[in-house]
């Protein structure tokens, strides 16, 4: 697949099929995304991955803690959307209202899916030291991205979610990590359920007007 046409192919998948992922597509995938640039060639990034009876506990216990609507209680807390800046308000309302529309009396396809995780055939959790600096962010979201680009290169889907880490206390135990790391976010992975019409929804992006300059 060329490179531009799997950028544009590339878009969040809400519901994934059950059809399982292989150990070496896995490790194929996060040894592309590695080559992704690092801040002075910090590298700070810990990538575990959950398949199997691993992400099947994992998807028990977030259930089961989105039933009882628990709060959460991330590593980095999202922003809300009053706290943006105008243009991120902007683009998450119409991003909201567009969902709404297009879902119509399927819209709670949206609370369903983030309570099962998404049916994802693996879910890549992305982790930073406790101690670190912003540029790990811009990192880990170069990491991400290629992550994403690399398994669409093969076909495989991906959903990148803060749901995965909205409950982070179950992931240490379970996935048996020390707690001198922090899961900064996931990425889903598997193949898209083409019958699944929240699938066959797809964001916008904004025109080069609104927010590019080029002063010469």
């Amino acid at each position: 697949m060329e490179f531009t046409e799997t950028v544009f192919n590339r878009h969040a998948t809400r519901h994934f099929t059950n059809q399982q992922l292989g150990q070496e597509q896995l490790i194929s995938i996060i040894n592309v995304a590695k080559q992704a640039p690092s801040w002075a060639n910090d590298q700070p990034w810990k990538i575990v991955i959950a398949t199997g009876n691993t992400l099947d506990k994992i998807k028990e216990s977030h259930f089961n803690a989105s039933k009882y609507n628990l709060p959460a209680h991330s590593a980095i807390p999202p922003l809300h959307r009053t706290a943006m800046g105008l243009q991120g308000q902007k683009n998450a309302a119409t991003q909201s209202k567009r969902l709404t529309s297009f879902l119509g009396t399927q819209e709670e396809q949206v609370i369903d899916n983030s309570a099962h995780l998404f049916n994802a055939a693996a879910i890549v959790y992305l982790l930073v030291p406790k101690e670190t600096s912003f540029w790990s962010a811009y990192d880990l979201g170069a990491f991400g991205q290629t992550l994403m680009l690399a398994a669409k290169d093969q076909g495989i889907d991906s959903m990148p979610a803060f749901e995965f880490v909205k409950y982070p206390n179950d992931l240490y135990s379970i996935l048996k990590v020390n707690d001198d790391y922090q899961f900064a976010f996931g990425i889903g992975l598997g193949y898209q359920d083409k019958d699944a019409l929240i699938n066959h929804f797809q964001s916008t992006r904004m025109d080069l007007t609104e927010f590019l300059t080029i002063r010469n």
